[in-house]
């Protein structure tokens, strides 16, 4: 390791002279000297070997030690200066996962030595250069930045790994042979197989194992399966089964899948942002596991969540995997169970509150906008109400920030009531809404619903809120009430007597639309179904909280109790419900229609700042997608199977917006940013290995 860095330095040291500055493999002052030149060459070639040496055939452990020998000698001035075309040309010509053992000889030998064990080693590994990914990438990619790798360890790599489908050719040329059986596959014969196996598996938690296994073991596979049966997996992957497996997350935990970072972090927090091997990060999900879906205080064990949806970021949003992040700040749980969890995987603790948490969150947004700049994109996930109100007012202004639960949730119902008042008929304005939920998520959605109707009719948000009732835990939210309310929940404290129950608020205010969030199962009794058929002739049915069990209705009961005439939504998924020999499907109201294109709209337009504009378009770009056809169906969304459509044209929406309002940063503006969209969208077919 002396020697090597010894040979590091040595190159850094002539590099940064004068007449090689900004230099490259191809290009050189032409004032240099033919024999200059040809030093240069070697001493290039010495020490990209000795970077390969390093990162492809060292234990793990080899990497910290190096990379501070690296700052040590310099070589970060290189970097400074070199930009992402010379990188590229660089990188071309890197030696990946060439044998260690010549590498390990170039060590204390003369130039010419060195040239000449050059010549003899074999050319086989693989770079990744983010090929057809370009167009999303921000920072540029250096020489010694591309990851490398060959063998036994090009199969452990799941960003690399192509297990039997690796082709004759590549298995010689990487040092497979014998490795894998002889037969080789298809990706599609492969995909085929997988579908296969997973379909054999009765418990939805096994399925989510099978397929996070899949996903550390070969990840392009992972999302080409998911892409191509995005409808069968959705559930599996993410609501309703990802809340079981945070539940269970400390019995079935495997392999660290994102980022933790506790309050034993605390003054560290860059440096354990750091320790993450991916420096061009994009998108972060970030959860402190205080209220994880409608199963409460996960604590650590919330790490599922983030997990879960960046893979579909990927899948149905085409951000590329290496460019997401999923962390979960874990302050302690004040769950018992857990806490007596021999299993649990968490700070044995109960949860920080107060100055001690909001340090380590301040510490950590101050850290992400340090190490990864002003246009890395946040979301906040499962955070508890009184938090992620807080979080959201205090960070939109300086860093680019989305909480999906509060602006993410409110996006997608709101596409849904637009189209379904598109063919149902009249406008937001026209009509009355009740939420059953009065928290981050029915507040969200009032707010955004709220904001539509003031553009739609040219009033102001406070004039619109007066058509929005909200119920909470101790009945309806009127002005009598302010003096015992939170903050957010003021603005729809109207005028009107006490109601202490659901079902007389619904007598009382006569709503048009009854939406569920409160994440208390079967609250919408026949009695409120029927009391809400009674008024309306199409009554607008929103059950939104997941997962199943927390549903305030099914689709059977809202279709049936209503005699087949609600417009009916939930956040967990149905089976097609037969009533009256018509066949209805219900519409899942699912964030995912949302935030994978919300997103890639954010990322390929390089916004610095998520404003209230922009949520709108998703929601306006997600409800022009809903046709007459599916409406008959009783959909007030269109199908999952078309998603990475429905997420491209969400995103150019979504850029629309950012580039009018001046936030996108991404210039000259792209002429098509639907296919431009398109274009940046990550691919998971096989690449061919050199």
């Amino acid at each position: 390791m002396v020697n090597i860095l010894r040979i590091v330095r040595l190159g850094t040291a002539e590099l940064l002279e004068p007449a090689y500055r900004g230099g490259t493999c191809r290009g050189l002052s032409r004032d240099v000297s033919p024999d200059k030149r040809r030093r240069y060459h070697r001493v290039f070639a010495v020490r990209r070997t000795a970077l390969c040496w390093c990162f492809s055939s060292s234990p793990p452990p080899s990497g910290a030690p190096f990379m501070r020998g690296l700052r040590r000698s310099s070589l970060a001035r290189i970097a400074s200066t070199t930009r992402a075309a010379s990188a590229r040309q660089c990188s071309s010509s890197i030696l990946g996962g060439a044998r260690a053992a010549p590498y390990c000889t170039m060590a204390g030998r003369s130039g010419e030595e060195a040239d000449a064990a050059m010549a003899g080693v074999a050319t086989g590994g693989v770079e990744d250069a983010y090929g057809e990914d370009r167009a999303t990438e921000d920072q540029p990619v250096t020489p010694w930045a591309v990851c490398i790798a060959s063998g036994h360890s090009l199969l452990r790599d799941p960003r690399h790994n192509k297990g039997l489908s690796f082709t004759e050719k590549e298995r010689d040329a990487h040092y497979l042979r014998g490795l894998l059986p002889p037969v080789v596959l298809s990706q599609e014969l492969q995909e085929k197989r997988l579908l296969q196996n997973v379909r054999q598996l009765d418990v939805p938690l096994q399925r989510y194992m099978f397929l996070m296994d899949l996903q550390e073991r070969n990840e392009r596979l992972f999302y080409k399966l998911m892409i191509d049966n995005v409808e069968e997996l959705l559930p599996v992957v993410y609501t309703p089964t990802v809340g079981e497996a945070c539940q269970k997350y400390g019995s079935i935990f495997r392999r660290s899948q994102g980022l933790y970072i506790s309050l034993k972090d605390k003054g560290r927090v860059l440096e354990v942002l750091r320790n993450w091997p991916e420096k061009s990060i994009q998108v972060i999900v970030v959860t402190d596991g205080e209220r994880i879906l409608g199963l409460g205080d996960l604590g650590c064990q919330g790490m599922g969540i983030p997990v879960g949806k960046l893979a579909l970021y990927t899948a149905l949003g085409g951000v590329r995997p290496s460019a997401c992040l999923p962390i979960t700040i874990d302050v302690g749980t004040n769950n018992e169970e857990l806490l007596n969890d021999e299993f649990y995987i968490g700070l044995r603790q109960k949860r920080a509150t107060g100055q001690e948490y909001t340090e380590l969150l301040d510490e950590f947004m101050v850290a992400v906008k340090q190490n990864y700049g002003q246009k890395v994109l946040v979301q906040f996930e499962d955070f508890a109400n009184h938090n992620a109100f807080t979080l959201l007012e205090k960070y939109k202004a300086t860093h680019l920030v989305f909480n999906d639960d509060i602006q993410g949730t409110a996006a997608v119902v709101l596409a849904g009531l637009m189209a379904g008042l598109k063919f149902a008929g009249g406008t937001l304005a026209d009509h009355t809404f009740l939420f059953f939920g009065a928290g981050e998520a029915g507040t969200g959605i009032a707010e955004l619903v709220a904001l539509e109707i003031s553009m739609q009719s040219k009033t102001s948000q406070e004039e619109a809120r007066k058509n929005i009732w909200l119920v909470d835990s101790k009945g309806l939210i009127v002005s009598s009430r302010k003096d015992s309310i939170q903050p957010f929940k003021k603005l729809y404290a109207h005028e009107h007597e006490p109601v202490k129950d659901l079902l007389s608020a619904i007598k009382d205010i006569k709503p048009t639309a009854l939406i569920g969030s409160a994440g208390v199962g079967q609250s919408f009794t026949k009695e409120v179904i029927e009391a809400m058929s009674s008024i309306n002739k199409r009554p607008i049915i929103l059950a939104l909280s997941n997962p199943t069990s927390k549903s305030e209705c099914t689709a059977e009961q809202a279709y049936s109790w209503s005699q087949g005439r609600a417009i009916f939504g939930s956040g967990s998924p149905f089976d097609p419900v037969k009533y009256n020999d018509k066949l209805f499907v219900p519409a899942q109201a699912n964030n995912a229609y949302i935030f994978p294109g919300f997103g890639l709209g954010v990322v390929t337009s390089g916004a610095i700042r998520v404003k209230d504009d922009m949520v709108l378009a998703a929601a306006e770009a997600l409800a022009e997608q809903v046709t007459a056809e599916h409406f008959d169906k009783g959909l007030i969304y269109p199908p999952f199977s078309s998603i990475r459509k429905i997420s491209a044209n969400i995103a150019a929406r979504v850029a629309v917006k950012a580039y009018d309002l001046g936030l996108a940063s991404h210039l000259p503006r792209p002429k098509d940013l639907v296919k431009y969209a398109e274009s940046c969208m990550y691919s998971p077919i096989y690449r061919s290995y050199r």
